[in-house]
């Protein structure tokens, strides 16, 4: 986009993966590679920049919705001929999904803005959201309560042995290594566990600060130096 004064359709409103690759293929497998269906294109090898929330320019490109980037060509829905005549070193968006229902569901309007986005961005994309609203895509989390505890393949029945058991399997839940399992019931489309997960995961960085080596933390949807000079909206 060229300024935050700009209103999308919430049906239009795509993530994806932007990404620098050699080769786009038509994936013909029986079933679906991951979240690639037969007959869709995939990328054989890839290096991941970062997230992206698009909607398709009268193109089909890419229409960032938080900077100023260029408009790529976006797998399964870009003109295919486009996507598969590019060369080595392309930048691509792949990996897409549409979030119109989550939006729906959650409220948001038919006409969205520049801060509705921020608002998406800010609320959906996160483990936290994901893992809290975990029902919504068919999955419950395990609880110690939910679990029968064994040692050398017989069951655990020594009540102390079983407590601490239980202790140890919260504390690892309070740390983050949480459980889930799946439901028969599902309001929202499952896909969007992964998707939200995957795109809205944080990157971690290493750099080194007076020889020390230090992580921080790289938003997502954070242009890549591999994509030259890109600015916010």
């Amino acid at each position: 986009m060229e300024n935050k004064k700009y209103k999308v359709n919430r049906k239009d409103i795509w993530v994806g993966e932007v990404s620098q690759t050699d080769r786009i293929y038509r994936y013909n497998g029986e079933g679906n590679l991951f979240r690639t269906k037969p007959g869709e294109l995939n990328t054989s090898a890839w290096f991941s920049y970062r997230s992206m929330l698009f909607v398709p320019d009268e193109n089909r490109m890419s229409n960032d919705l938080l900077y100023k980037s260029p408009n790529y060509p976006v797998l399964n829905i870009t003109n295919d001929d486009t996507c598969l005549n590019l060369g080595k070193n392309s930048v691509v968006i792949r990996d897409i999904c549409n979030l119109e229902k989550l939006l729906e569901y959650f409220g948001f309007n038919q006409e969205l803005t520049f801060e509705d986005i921020i608002k998406i961005k800010q609320t959906f994309f996160t483990r936290s959201f994901v893992e809290n609203n975990c029902y919504l895509f068919g999955l419950k989390e395990v609880m110690a309560e939910d679990i029968t505890f064994y040692n050398n393949n017989r069951i655990i029945t020594d009540p102390l042995e079983i407590e601490k058991r239980k202790r140890d399997f919260r504390y690892r839940q309070l740390s983050g290594h949480r459980l889930f399992t799946s439901i028969p019931e599902k309001i929202l489309p499952e896909d969007y566990w992964d998707v939200l997960i995957d795109r809205g995961e944080d990157i971690e960085i290493y750099t080194n600060y007076l020889f020390l080596k230090m992580k921080n933390m790289k938003n997502a949807f954070t242009p890549h130096p591999g994509e030259g000079r890109i600015r916010k909206l």
